[in-house]
């Protein structure tokens, strides 16, 4: 199988560099998938999962909160607002950040600051979403109604 570079990058710095068969991004209009020799794309990223493949069937998935995915033929930059490996989120944790989240959400109902709370709860439940999805999940392996 024919393979391109991903880069993953964070505020902090990159968080993942390797080849991939296919990454599957969580666009802002949905999720949509990149094969090598994908025409030339950039596109907002939303929060979500962020998987990637490898030849072998290996499959890696990251959280991202947000930010930017360009795709080039042979390479894949992902620029993430926040972005971290599923395998590392401590998933206690990101169920107490959706409690705290839906708390200020509640808090600042009709309130001018509501709108921001609501997107950090947006994304709380997106990280642990992927965190319960994709944490002990080791090779890729298609769902049964796509073999």
């Amino acid at each position: 199988m024919d393979s391109f570079r991903i880069d993953i990058v964070n505020a902090e710095g990159p968080l993942f560099s390797e080849d991939a068969a296919l990454v599957i991004a969580p666009l802002r209009d949905g999720d949509a998938g990149f094969l090598p020799g994908h025409s030339p794309l950039l596109a907002i990223l939303r929060a979500g999962a962020l998987r990637v493949q490898d030849a072998d069937g290996g499959e890696q998935a990251f959280y991202v909160s947000g930010g930017f995915v360009e795709v080039q033929p042979r390479h894949v930059m992902v620029l993430a607002d926040v972005g971290e490996r599923a395998a590392d989120i401590d998933e206690a944790l990101a169920a107490r950040a959706v409690e705290d989240a839906a708390r200020r959400a509640e808090e600042q109902a009709g309130k001018t600051d509501y709108a921001h709370a609501e997107a950090e709860l947006a994304q709380a439940i997106a990280r642990l979403s992927v965190v319960r999805r994709y944490r002990s999940r080791t090779p890729y392996s298609a769902p049964e109604h796509t073999r």
